[in-house]
């Protein structure tokens, strides 16, 4: 146990600094966030809109690579905000004499919000609407009496609103299409196919882009459809060629090293002419030049991506996929006491920060409110990480701010040059932001902290008690949120990895279930179970983070992960494994059954009675073996 908790932080040392290296896109992504937040800040200057650094925070928040899925949300935002502020105006009528009440109504909206945020899709979006009602009863003590329902609200709106109005129009003039990220999507899966075909890329890198699924892009598909962004023909072979590429990295990921160098390079070469027809804009081939679409010599993985080939020649790109349909609640959202405990906790951490700074009349440290809802999730572990990555980039932020006060703000003389130092600062910030979720929230929080640092007022300035006040209100926030997380109910991480993978050991039932044929064709299943176990092994990186007397041993902690591995790979073997899967399929259900109970150690993994299928299925076999072993072990 000491050796794994002292590998732990090297390691997540060693990831971290992986995770920082270019990306493509990525510098795009980065300069695109800082120049907007500089245009927002000036905005801000120049209209007078207080809490220019909030602004800011929503525009990295919600700022995504997609132009048209980030001008959909920022316009849901703005009409969303709208409803809030009318709907508030009642409710602070009836509660503007009653401390009581205001922390009633407070409590309640936090509550409903965010248990919302755990039990539907909705997430984080869920929790900043608790957020923005929670503010907007906190301006009634700051906004003399008459002045509530006209100027706090409208302050508010403004605060929600003008950077939403401005992300949707830099994003139409600076922003790139869903239809292109989509397009790029399909050239960077089969570039990768190719590549792992010849040994020069990973197989690790084939498992990382298997573990995105196929939901994100359908949804962006979606888009374009409705919004008629593209001719249709076009559309329709995008959106058949996102299953059709995953498909060929299934099949990828299938190939063994034993196969023959030969024929993997005619594959490679094949794809790689299909990428750069993509990457022009034109459709691939029908003929690649490797043999029959639908025959030829070589394993079935082989003769699966010579189909994919030949499908993505056809109009509709080789399918006609749709995303998943989730529903709007949770399976167990009124059973799962989790859900109800995470509302609970959140919103008395919150009103807790809320006493704390009226109660010592210390209002600059307000932050200490908003941290709670943005830091908490539904783990001690996921929770701790995202605390651990909001105090380090918070006070990396802070460090350039102040930076900034003593050696440029004192040339400042207007909004245009401060304008250069928001986007000189927000820069890096971004640039960390737009990596994968291990490290993202910490480049939010360095550009949050330098902008609280930084902009104060409506115009250069050079006070550092504001700055420092707010930077003391997100440690309080944080701690608030660290004590109650781990002492009030606490959840492992475990639990999480323990539910994914029974939703991942679920899916594979339903598809091993199927006939061969039909099997074939349901992508979907195995993209669905990718994405499920891709996300047990992201909770599963957060164990290290909780406490000592939460925390599973480290042989735990190898073996869980060691048994989502073999379960990836059992996901891609189903779909290439010629044979019938009924008996696969018992066996895969008893697990998901076993691995999803509230207590791992009674996970008891029988195996008896079914030695009349193992024969048929050979090496599938063998790993279904390996996860029953290591499931109950």
């Amino acid at each position: 146990m000491a050796n794994a908790a002292s590998a732990f932080w090297p390691a997540v040392a060693r990831q971290a600094w992986i995770d920082l290296q270019p990306a493509p896109g990525r510098a795009g992504m980065a300069w695109r966030v800082a120049l907007l937040c500089s245009l927002v800040a000036a905005t801000a200057m120049v209209l007078k809109i207080p809490e220019s650094a909030i602004s800011c925070y929503l525009v990295i928040f919600l700022m995504k690579p997609d132009a048209v899925q980030t001008s959909v949300t920022a316009i849901g935002l703005v009409l969303l905000a709208t409803l809030v502020v009318v709907l508030m105006i009642p409710i602070i009528d009836a509660t503007i004499d009653s401390a009581a009440w205001r922390l009633t109504v407070m409590f309640v909206a936090s509550y409903i919000f965010l248990f919302l945020g755990s039990a539907t899709p909705l997430g984080e979006q869920a929790a900043i609407v608790g957020l923005i009602i929670a503010f907007i009863m906190t301006l009634v003590t700051d906004v003399p009496v008459g002045q509530v329902a006209d100027q706090g609200l409208l302050m508010a709106w403004k605060m929600a609103s003008m950077p939403m109005i401005l992300m949707v129009v830099f994003n139409l003039v600076f922003g790139i299409p869903a239809q292109t990220h989509v397009r790029n999507k399909i050239v960077e899966r089969l570039r990768r196919a190719a590549d792992r075909l010849d040994g020069a890329d990973s197989a690790d890198a084939v498992a990382e882009l298997l573990g995105e699924g196929n939901d994100d892009a359908l949804k962006q598909m979606q888009l374009v459809k409705a919004l008629h962004l593209v001719p249709t023909a076009r559309s329709t072979w995008l959106n058949g060629a996102v299953e059709t590429s995953y498909r060929v990295l299934v099949a990828v990921s299938a190939i063994t090293d034993c196969a023959p160098r030969e024929r993997l390079a005619i594959l490679a070469d094949a794809l790689r002419k299909a990428v750069d027809a993509i990457a022009a804009g034109r459709f691939p081939d029908p003929s690649p030049g490797c043999g029959k679409a639908d025959g030829g010599v070589g394993t079935e993985p082989e003769r699966q991506i010579r189909q994919a080939l030949a499908h993505l020649a056809a109009p509709n790109g080789g399918g006609d996929p749709r995303p998943r349909k989730i529903p709007f609640l949770a399976p167990d959202a009124f059973t799962n006491p989790d859900h109800q405990r995470f509302a609970l906790k959140t919103s008395a951490a919150a009103i807790i920060c809320y006493l704390i700074y009226t109660g010592v009349q210390w209002d600059g440290i307000h932050t200490a409110m908003i941290t709670c809802y943005v830091a908490a999730l539904g783990s001690t572990g996921e929770t701790v990480r995202k605390l651990a990555l909001r105090i380090g980039g918070c006070l990396i932020g802070a460090a350039l701010g102040v930076l900034a006060l003593l050696f440029v703000m004192p040339n400042l003389t207007s909004v245009g040059g401060l304008m250069v130092l928001v986007f000189a600062g927000v820069l890096p910030a971004a640039w960390v932001s737009s990596g994968n979720e291990r490290i993202s929230y910490a480049g939010v929080q360095i550009a949050l902290a330098f902008l609280l640092t930084i902009l104060n007022g409506f115009g250069p300035s050079f006070e550092m008690s504001q700055a420092s006040d707010r930077i003391a209100g997100i440690l309080l926030g944080n701690a608030v949120i660290y004590l109650i997380f781990t002492q009030v109910w606490p959840v492992s991480a475990m639990k999480a990895v323990r539910q994914k993978l029974a939703a991942g050991l679920d899916t594979l039932a339903d598809l091993a279930s199927r006939p061969r044929e039909t099997r074939l064709a349901r992508i979907e299943d195995v993209a669905t179970a990718h994405a499920e176990l891709a996300d047990a092994a992201g909770v599963l990186e957060t164990v290290g983070f909780e406490p000592r007397r939460l925390r599973p041993s480290g042989d735990m902690v190898g073996r869980t992960g060691q048994l989502i591995a073999e379960t990836r790979g059992l996901a891609t073997s189903l779909f290439v494994t010629d044979g019938d899967g009924e008996g696969v399929a018992g066996r895969l259900r008893t697990l998901a059954a076993e691995v999803g109970e509230e207590d791992p150690s009674s996970a008891r993994i029988s195996t008896n009675g079914n030695s009349g299928s193992r024969a048929a299925h050979g090496d599938l076999d063998e790993r279904l073996e390996r996860i029953e072993r290591l499931a109950r072990a």
